[in-house]
């Protein structure tokens, strides 16, 4: 539902750089901050397996998510993608409350930490801060009281809440200026706080105790029969109660209608930024844990204990004591980043489901000075405030642990039931994860852990998923306002403005000359057999000679039994299609040099290639195949003959496929298509062109693009017109697929042709080299011969 009076237009300026900013931002906050201690005295040294374990479902969520975000693109992200994917509108407006507010106790989270780490570096630089004899901490405590100070006090006003709240107000003044900026100063933050992160971790390996490891193992794990039951739960537990620290990466799906290249910075960012988070969160708990005497208990603030468990002073002179401000100022940066990463995707989401009718409609208001939505900033700001000045950083970091793995659950089920037809082994690991990790962590915090600290984790949780239900059932219920006009908001898939509509060239009949001889290389292969049918039958149809060219060290073909059995059996060919042949031997190993010197003193319209692929990875990178060497020096046309994976059906090639891309090119193909088709027994032809869609776009809205049904209906015209010129009795077919090798493969299982004729395709540069041909890979997926034609001014090697 778009409300008239609204302007909904969003500012284009973010790009991948800030995208993944905004993701890494998001997830590395105050989760590996302040729950580190906590994750070592249920995990010990295993804690890095929760880590990775949060990793896995956090890629696998990611797979869901790139799914429908491409399906569904929208600035409200998760809540678009359950509205239109489960009819039930109370489920959808349910689960995006939920997470506007499971965003507003995630921000709490990160604020509370800012303040944290802001408190202990201020204690510690005003007591040693003393002018004109006065003591700057002494004289703060006489003014306010030492209590005020003190990090772990978990009263209402503390100086921590107040550095919370101002980390607050000011990240929400900066998104109020604009995305850009947002972006920019996202940049900054994240490059910084990830060189503390790895410094600690680098610096850190050097100084790891065993004994630490050792003793959080027996503190933890134990040592008892119970030990692998402890070390199980420990890992799933602890994987539930930090997983708010993988809670980021989605809010790329929330500045969608914001990305300047969506259809790819959205894939490469999830992943990319879920793979850095999680070698960063491992490489410092394996750290902070070797660096910490687990005795001691590892707080909240676990990075400055891990710089405080090496002797700085004496190890590492140069540092110090200023290696303790530096990794504060890494946990400002972290907490600072994710702050304002959230708030902006939480923003967003309150700005669309206003638009919804699920939010008041005020808040779907865009500044038009900087094109963002102002009120639903202000408003999830101030909810934010509240969080931070109630509970402690333990319990609001589960509260919000376990609301986003509630998310991530309900987007994995929306995959499978979105893409029905798909088996979703991704989403549905994803999902037995999740469910795993939720039960276990229900189970930690309500019959092992008790105590007031998960009566208070309970307590949130239960009030905010009733308070959440009533508000949207009374919602539903009360508003008296248009329900949504689905169609109307819905954007246009992710990649629809990347499809290419199909295009085609003029082609002129006067490419072909007539055929007088045709030169066909032998060198002892099996395979072979397949391309010489192939010139026998056209030499007998044409009245041609042929040239039959075998290479042999020392030029004798005896030499080899294996070679001289291959030479006899193409002669044996030739002789039964009763074909003028010639013999021509030459000496060497230089098999295209040998093949283009014969060429050149010969006078031949066509060279006939057997496949001879080279299969070694470094020969793709630094050498060219014989068939790419022999065509950059002739000027004729080379078909190169790929026979059936599983051998030859028929000697004769009855239905024939013929690959078409709509260039000028397309009039060879057609022309060899009819003459290969007219040999022998009678050819069924059919015409194809495959659309390739980019990965991201969902086939299943192929149907609702119109530059799709425009390119079928252009080239069911252009090959009927085709096909006609050169007597070819062909029927068109359009496909479409993210990939032309398995849609061409897919149609081959169901049609069972005896050959494909194509153009040499290939991908330039680099990629060339790292990639195999499409024509290998099309012979690697069909039971078929493939026949590519190769022309020197189209392949350009």
């Amino acid at each position: 539902m778009v409300v008239e009076s609204i302007e909904r237009e969003f500012a284009k300026e973010l790009g991948l750089k800030e995208v993944i900013a905004i993701a890494v931002g998001a997830m590395i906050g105050g989760g590996i901050f302040t729950v580190l201690g906590r994750l070592a005295g249920l995990a010990g040294p295993l804690a890095v397996f929760s880590f990775l374990l949060g990793g896995i479902i956090a890629f696998l969520t990611a797979n869901s998510y790139i799914k429908l975000v491409s399906k569904y693109p929208s600035a409200g992200g998760e809540f678009v993608i359950l509205r239109r994917g489960f009819s039930n509108q109370l489920f959808g407006n349910t689960i995006g409350a939920l997470l506007w507010l499971g965003y507003s106790v995630t921000i709490a989270l990160y604020a509370f930490t800012f303040g944290l780490y802001v408190s202990e570096w201020f204690i510690e630089f005003s007591k040693s801060f003393t002018i004109f004899d006065i003591n700057l901490y002494n004289f703060l405590t006489n003014i306010f009281s030492e209590g005020f100070f003190n990090p772990t006090n978990l009263e209402i006003i503390t100086f921590r809440r107040v550095m919370a709240a101002f980390a607050i107000l000011l990240f929400m003044a900066i998104n109020l200026r604009g995305v850009k900026e947002t972006g920019t100063i996202q940049n900054v933050i994240v490059s910084f706080k990830l060189m503390v992160l790895l410094l600690v971790a680098l610096i850190g390996l050097f100084f790891v105790s065993g004994a630490n490891y050792q003793k959080s193992w027996d503190l933890a794990i134990g040592t008892t029969g119970e030990a692998l039951s402890n070390a199980f739960s420990g890992i799933f537990v602890g994987g539930a109660i930090i997983f708010v620290s993988y809670e980021g990466f989605q809010v790329i799906a929330n500045t969608v209608e914001e990305l300047k290249n969506p259809a790819r910075d959205v894939k490469i960012g999830m992943y990319l930024s879920v793979i850095v988070v999680t070698i960063t969160y491992i490489g410092v708990t394996l750290v902070t844990i070797g660096l910490v005497d687990p005795s001691n208990g590892i707080d909240e603030a676990a990075l400055i204990q891990a710089i405080e468990g090496i002797d700085i002073a004496q190890e590492i002179s140069l540092l110090g004591a200023a290696a303790v401000t530096i990794v504060t100022l890494g946990a400002i940066a972290s907490t600072t980043s994710a702050i304002n990463a959230t708030l902006l995707g939480s923003s967003r989401l309150a700005f669309v489901m206003s638009e919804w009718s699920a939010f008041p409609k005020r808040l779907a208001k865009i500044s038009k000075k900087n094109k963002v939505p102002y009120l639903a900033i202000i408003l999830t700001s101030i909810i934010s405030l509240g969080f931070t000045f109630l509970g402690n950083a333990s319990s609001i970091a589960e509260v919000a642990s376990i609301i986003f793995l509630g998310i991530f659950l309900s987007i994995n089920v929306a995959a499978v039931v979105v893409y029905p037809k798909e088996r979703n082994f991704v989403s549905k690991i994803a999902i037995i994860l999740i469910l795993v990790d939720i039960i276990l962590a229900f189970y930690y915090l309500i019959f092992v852990e008790g105590g007031e600290a998960s009566s208070l984790t309970l307590i949130v949780l239960t009030i905010l998923t009733i308070v959440t239900i009533i508000w949207m059932v009374g919602n539903q219920l009360l508003s008296k306002e248009k329900e949504a006009d689905l169609a109307s908001y819905q954007l246009a898939p992710l990649g629809t403005d990347l499809i290419q509509e199909f295009h085609y060239s003029d082609s002129s009949d006067q490419f072909f000359i007539d055929m007088d001889n045709i030169l066909v290389p032998v060198s002892g292969k099996s395979y072979e057999t397949q391309n010489l049918l192939v010139t026998a039958y056209l030499a007998r149809k044409y009245r041609v000679k042929i040239t039959l060219l075998h290479i042999a060290k020392n030029g004798k073909i005896g030499k080899n039994k294996k070679n001289g059995k291959a030479f006899k059996t193409a002669e044996s060919i030739f002789k039964e299609f009763k074909v003028e042949y010639d013999t021509v031997t030459r000496p060497g190993n230089h098999v295209d040099r040998q093949i283009v010197d014969v060429y050149k003193n010969g006078n031949y319209q066509l060279i006939s290639l057997s496949s001879r692929r080279k299969h070694g990875f470094f020969t793709r990178m630094f050498e060219k195949s014989i068939s790419a060497n022999v065509v950059k020096n002739v000027s004729c046309s080379v078909l190169q003959v790929h026979p059936p994976r599983y051998g030859m059906k028929n000697r004769d090639i009855g239905d024939l496929y013929m690959l078409l891309d709509g260039s000028d090119r397309d009039s060879y193909i057609a022309r060899w298509t009819q003459l290969i088709s007219s040999i022998g027994i009678e050819s069924k032809v059919s015409a194809y062109y495959i659309l390739q869609l980019p990965d991201i776009f969902p086939l299943d809205e192929a149907l609702n693009v119109p530059s799709i049904h425009n390119s079928k209906s252009k080239f069911d015209r252009y090959a009927i017109d085709l096909t006609r010129r050169f007597g070819i009795d062909a029927q068109p077919h359009f496909m479409y697929g993210h990939s032309i090798v398995k849609a061409i493969a897919g149609e081959t299982e169901i049609t069972e042709p005896d050959a494909i004729i194509m153009g040499h395709t290939k991908d330039k540069g680099l990629r060339y080299r790292l990639r195999t041909p499409l024509a290998y890979r099309i012979m690697n997926k069909v039971d078929c011969a493939v026949i590519v034609h190769h022309m020197p001014e189209y392949d350009n090697y």
